[in-house]
């Protein structure tokens, strides 16, 4: 009665179920290991980022003194601000906050993430005498080392003269 009937159909191949399970296990843990590591690296590139902002802000801060020192005609000093004139009028100023030092120019303002222990302005003479500048000594913390920035500022005759005058 009953008669078996075979078909004549075409085998496909494929995988089993157990090989696509084994495959997905050997991917998640090759996809686990990546993240990890992926994980360590970008640990290491934000330590390195928060390290290097630290030297780039002392970099840009020196730069920016520095420019601002020769490339202006006069400098004034107040409790725990500078400013710079230009030969234009263009006005610059430093603020020296306890966490930061911001410097404001009519363009921009610039931040400087620096800490600042102490300000020191003072006049001090060339060995010779023959010259006069304005000293900063900016006593700031870096990488939890205090560290003393000296900048010069060179006073003309015309500028003492005026000083002078003024008295």
């Amino acid at each position: 009665m009953f008669r078996v009937i075979r078909s004549q159909s075409k085998s496909v191949p494929a995988f089993s179920i157990i090989e696509a399970v084994v495959g997905m296990a050997i991917t998640a843990i090759i996809m686990g290991i990546l993240f990890v590591i992926f994980s360590i690296v970008t640990g290491r590139m934000l330590d390195f980022k928060s390290q290097n902002q630290l030297v780039n802000d002392l970099n840009r801060l020196t730069y920016s003194l520095n420019k601002d020192i020769f490339e202006k005609e006069k400098m004034t000093a107040s409790e725990s601000e500078i400013y710079f004139n230009g030969y234009t009028g263009e006005r610059v100023s430093y603020q020296f906050l306890d966490d930061y030092i911001l410097r404001n120019s009519k363009t921009f303002i610039d931040t400087f993430h620096i800490k600042m222990h102490s300000i020191i302005l003072d006049t001090v003479k060339s060995k010779t005498e023959q010259f006069v500048f304005q000293k900063i000594k900016l006593n700031v913390e870096a990488n939890e080392k205090e560290l003393d920035l000296r900048f010069y500022k060179r006073v003309y005759p015309n500028e003492l003269l005026q000083r002078i005058k003024s008295e």
